[in-house]
């Protein structure tokens, strides 16, 4: 395993945006890697500002407890306050 990652601030817009795009694949899937939304409305605000890492947490728990974040529900904001520390 390497420890390398990707500044999306210096990176070109056609390359964050292909990024965007192949991550939207990975949603519900282990590979998911944090760029895409996987999230209804409910919780916009609170994983927009998560970061990469915190929503590739977020999102493989709720894969682990089949939890959705399309529809809002008592589990997901558990996962949400326990990874991010919002409440």
């Amino acid at each position: 395993m390497t420890n390398y990652a990707i500044n999306l601030n210096v990176i070109t817009d056609e390359a964050t945006q292909s990024l965007y795009k192949l991550d939207q694949e990975f949603v519900g899937t282990q590979n998911y890697m944090g760029l895409a939304y996987f999230w209804g409305q409910e919780y916009k605000h609170y994983l927009r500002q998560a970061t990469v890492s915190q929503r590739r947490r977020i999102h493989n728990l709720g894969l682990k407890h089949n939890i959705s974040f399309l529809v809002p529900n008592e589990e997901a904001w558990k996962i949400i306050r326990k990874i991010t520390g919002v409440y």
